[in-house]
C-alpha cells in the first residue's frame, strides 16, 4: 500500500541511510588521519542516524497497523456466550436485529444510539 507517508517515511529513510554512509566515509578518513575529536563527532551522528532510523521505522510501523480493519477473533459462539457486561456494540446491535421489529437497524439509527446512552446512564445510578 503506497499512500503520502508511507512515501515520505520511504524517502525519509533513504536520506538517512545515505547519510549514515557518508558518516561512515568520513568515520574512516578521520581514523586514516588520527583525528579522534572528529571521529567521535561521526560516532554519535551515526548513532543519531541509527536512533532516527528506528523511530521511523516504528513510527511507520504503528501508522501502518492503523490503517487495518479492527480484526474481530472473537467467534459467533463466543460472542454469544458473552456476559451482558462484556458485550460491546456489535453485540447489542446483534441482538437488537433478533427482534422481529428491528431487523434491518443500523449500527448508527438515533433510537439505537440513545437507547444505548440510557442504559449506560441507568447502569451508572445502580438501576
Amino acid at each position: 500500500m503506497s499512500d503520502f507517508y508511507s512515501d515520505s517515511a520511504r524517502r525519509r529513510l533513504e536520506q538517512i541511510e545515505t547519510e549514515r554512509a557518508a558518516a561512515t566515509a568520513d568515520l574512516a578518513a578521520h581514523k586514516a588521519n588520527g583525528d579522534y575529536d572528529t571521529a567521535a563527532l561521526s560516532i554519535q551522528q551515526i548513532a543519531n542516524l541509527d536512533a532516527e532510523q528506528r523511530n521511523l521505522v516504528d513510527l511507520h510501523q504503528r501508522y501502518a497497523a492503523s490503517q487495518q480493519p479492527r480484526q474481530d477473533y472473537a467467534t459467533p459462539e463466543e460472542r454469544a456466550a458473552r456476559p451482558v457486561h462484556r458485550m460491546d456494540w456489535q453485540d447489542v446491535v446483534d441482538m437488537t436485529r433478533q427482534s422481529r421489529y428491528a431487523k434491518n437497524i443500523k449500527a448508527d439509527d438515533p433510537a439505537m444510539v440513545a437507547g444505548w446512552h440510557e442504559a449506560n446512564r441507568r447502569r451508572a445510578r445502580g438501576e
